[in-house]
């Protein structure tokens, strides 16, 4: 089982994905492709908490991807 947490302003949004179930894996790589285009960085973390890295392609056998969005200057 897969989670994503995608960081917003509303608080943290929390997709899961089991990867034996094709349409879910499909769903969460959307998500993922989607916001990407949109300028957000992701990062790999095991469940524990243990540093991950910089990864711009879904992972569907990652433990938990973390989708942080743009940082904007002003």
């Amino acid at each position: 089982m897969g989670e994503m947490a995608v960081m917003g302003r509303g608080g943290d949004a929390r997709i899961s994905w089991d990867k034996s179930k094709p349409d879910e894996v499909e769903a969460a790589r959307k998500v993922f492709d989607d916001l990407r285009g949109k300028g957000y960085l992701g990062f790999t973390v095991t469940m524990d908490g243990d540093k991950g890295e910089q990864v711009t392609e879904f992972d569907q056998d990652a433990e938990k991807i973390i989708l942080a969005p743009p940082i904007r200057g002003g």
